[in-house]
């Protein structure tokens, strides 16, 4: 089987594809063909040309300034020069970042590799799309080709392919798998950034195809941090591992043996916690009980219900999700941070405390507090589990 690696546009949140594919070196994924969209397609050539790690530099350096013609000063001339030169350009002017792709695509080099290669990008007059492999590309225009598909209009000009206007790729495709299946790719990693523009089923039957995408959000497409990007590169590697089963979880990681060790040590005692929540908080709480109670049967998978009252009061908490954890950390840090923050604005108690006549309002304010009553329950089960080590 031919193995292939497709990667959608989503401009600054570009980063994490650094991510997906050093995972992929590691479990023995090996491309011999790349595609790409936007961003996607300029991270493409890079892994196709082995610059891995130049790729992974660049992100945790780059700023703005390396991608857009910036103003020196966001108020008085110097900003209405600059926006009068993005309105009469059509578009920021990304020169900073045609001069990195320039300098850092060697055409030839790619042309030699012996792996496939391709892009799509939208012509701004017809609005039909131009999927091309690299060796439809006229040779020696490759970067202007990657510029046209990376070319996300309104925000950024439109860049010129002979006599027409080009733009970003994605107002047709922004994950092109069907034209990595045309270049040869039957066994696919489909890397999504959640970007601006169309993703459309592949038509291509007989495809293999992992999705790789982040429960996380990864920041602005035009707001380039070396922080975020540091951070999407840690998501997009332990997303790829659970892509492959290699790790458990869904926004957060644990290894097998561990996941199953955190179920089996807060599920009875998450199911006990609740209940005792639920009786400490009159007049809804047995209404709330019996709501999570079908909730769970609704659902027939007691272990994906747990796990999803676990992440939840996680993601409340505010734990780290670029870390694999252990039972008994992931136990540790729900505990310490529960107790850390203000446990009021945790805390379901108190909230209906002393109401005589419940109404619609109270109900509501009962229904909105739900995730709140669980995380309180799960923090309680987690201390619970730690204190029985």
């Amino acid at each position: 089987m031919t193995q292939g690696l497709v990667l959608a546009g989503g401009g600054a949140r570009g980063s994490y594809q650094v991510g997906v594919k050093r995972a992929l070196d590691e479990l023995g994924f090996q491309p011999k063909v790349f595609t790409g969209t936007s961003v996607g397609c300029l991270n493409a050539g890079l892994f196709a040309l082995g610059l891995d790690d130049i790729a992974e530099s660049m992100w945790l350096q780059i700023a703005d300034k390396d991608v857009m013609v910036m103003p020196e000063k966001f108020w008085g001339r110097e900003l209405t020069d600059f926006l009068r030169d993005v309105k009469g350009g059509g578009g920021m002017d990304v020169s900073p970042l045609e001069e990195k792709v320039r300098m850092l695509m060697d055409e030839d080099a790619l042309r030699a590799s012996g792996v496939a290669f391709g892009l799509i990008t939208v012509n701004k007059r017809t609005l039909k799309p131009l999927e091309v492999g690299l060796d439809e590309i006229p040779h020696g225009q490759l970067a202007d080709y990657m510029m046209a598909s990376a070319a996300c209009f309104p925000a950024i000009r439109p860049h010129a392919l002979g006599e027409e206007a080009y733009i970003d790729g994605g107002y047709y495709e922004n994950m092109p798998i069907d034209l990595a299946a045309r270049l040869g790719a039957d066994q696919i990693v489909a890397v999504n950034l959640d970007g601006i523009g169309f993703t459309r089923r592949p038509k291509t039957p007989g495809l293999k195809v992992r999705y790789v995408q982040s429960y996380w959000p990864l920041g602005n497409i035009l707001k380039f941090d070396p922080l975020l990007a540091k951070r999407n590169i840690s998501l997009g590697y332990l997303d790829t591992y659970r892509a492959f089963g290699k790790l458990k979880g869904q926004a957060y990681s644990l290894r097998a043996p561990e996941y199953t060790k955190l179920l089996a040590g807060c599920g009875v005692r998450y199911q006990a916690m609740i209940e005792h929540v639920c009786e400490r908080h009159l007049p809804f709480g047995p209404a709330l009980s019996l709501l999570i109670s079908k909730g769970r049967e609704r659902t027939r998978n007691p272990q994906r219900s747990l796990l999803f009252a676990l992440e939840t009061a996680a993601e409340h908490l505010g734990l780290d999700p670029t870390v694999v954890y252990t039972a008994e950390e992931f136990c540790t840090a729900l505990v310490e941070e529960f107790s850390r923050k203000n446990q009021r604005g945790y805390q379901f108690s108190g909230l209906l405390r002393g109401t005589e006549s419940p109404s619609v309002l109270t109900l509501g304010l009962a229904m909105a507090s739900l995730d709140q009553l669980q995380c309180e329950a799960v923090v309680m089960a987690a201390s619970d589990m730690l204190s029985k080590r």
